[in-house]
């Protein structure tokens, strides 16, 4: 099969569903070596993958993930992104928070950092919060508290036998750059999704369509930020119920002022979590809590609890002004650890 693959491939052949189907699944099954991975993700990105390559690539590698089935009301979020722009504190992670505080469900996808200095994971265990949830313990989780953090590493073993050959070759795949923030293991059909090239945005969007997202913003900041930026403009491309549309925002457009990138910088995984804890509790009212405010606001508008992001703005900070995005982050720390404790005595002899 690989030998196939590949001769099409390095003839410029587009692979056709069932093909990608086999090979993710051939890969899961460990009848792939790492040699034969890395053959097919170099041959891939020199030929440049279509959309459907691209898309057939994302659902089958959700079909071959370790899946969860929360019961819960309504749709499920992500706000993971692509990574790889300029480096801020973990907004998304606060995001995720406050969204949950407001009633959404939240799957916060994630894992560490592969090109800043804390990822969602690094940052989530600086807040206490325990990372290592099995399947099981992740949905009662979003059942008791409504979000729960979902380590990518534990959900996705195919990704974990792409991405070594992918660094050691010192290249970035489309496992990267887009596969990895849309394979949610939840089936998380709302999403808040920074972008960290402009060009992706389209490319994104659509496979985020094909994969059956309800509602998602996929956000670039024309400065180079993943996120709604505060830096500047921000490109949206949004989906909502099967139609895109695409269009412009700044931050003027809803009272905030522009910052620089030093005033949301990133930080060590401690650092960050005390920008977060200083957001929550009402200490930190400067760029970093805008920051938070913005991006949460585009959450609560694909969540459906916001007509508009301005609507979700002037939510975002009753959320945090209330001390409900505190309490969740709380009860995030309390029922992580409680379910860590528990597969602890689970797995002791």
């Amino acid at each position: 099969m690989i030998a196939n693959i590949l001769n099409k491939l390095t003839n410029q052949i587009e692979l056709t569903n069932e093909e990608i189907s086999g090979l993710i699944r051939a890969i899961n099954e460990d009848k792939i070596s790492p040699v034969q991975i890395a053959g097919f993700q170099v041959a891939l990105m020199m030929k440049g993958p279509t959309l459907a390559e691209i898309s057939a690539i994302a659902q089958a590698m959700r079909d071959n993930c370790i899946q969860l089935s929360p019961n819960v009301p309504g749709d499920l979020m992500d706000t993971c992104g692509t990574g790889g722009g300029l480096s801020t504190f973990n907004i998304s992670t606060a995001v995720a928070i406050v969204a949950a505080s407001a009633g959404i469900t939240v799957a916060k996808h994630g894992s560490r950092s592969i090109s800043s200095l804390s990822g969602s994971a690094d940052v989530l265990e600086a807040l206490d919060v325990a990372i290592d949830l099995d399947p099981a313990d992740a949905s009662k989780m979003m059942e008791d508290i409504g979000i729960a953090f979902l380590y990518a590493p534990l959900f996705h073993p195919v990704m974990g036998k792409v991405l070594p050959p992918e660094t050691e070759l010192g290249i970035k795949t489309i496992f990267y750059t887009i596969i990895g923030p849309l394979i949610n293991p939840a089936g998380a059909n709302l999403h808040l999704m920074g972008v960290y090239k402009p060009e992706l945005l389209e490319t994104v969007s659509q496979v985020a369509r094909s994969l059956g997202y309800r509602h998602g913003l996929f956000v670039h900041g024309t400065d180079g930020l993943d996120e709604i930026s505060l830096l500047g403009p921000t490109l949206v491309h949004e989906l909502k119920d099967g139609k895109l549309s695409r269009y412009e925002i700044t931050p003027e457009q809803f009272g905030l002022t522009r910052c620089t990138l030093s005033d949301i910088a990133t930080g060590t995984p401690a650092e960050n979590a005390n920008t977060i804890r200083q957001v929550f509790s009402g200490i930190d009212k400067g760029p970093r809590r805008d920051s938070v405010l913005l991006n949460a606001a585009g959450a609560l508008y694909v969540g459906g609890l916001a007509e508009n992001i301005a609507e979700g703005l002037a939510m975002a900070a009753d959320l945090i002004d209330s001390g409900k995005a505190q309490e969740k982050l709380r009860q995030l720390s309390e029922a992580s650890n409680r379910y860590a404790r528990h597969k602890q005595e689970r797995e002791l002899p």
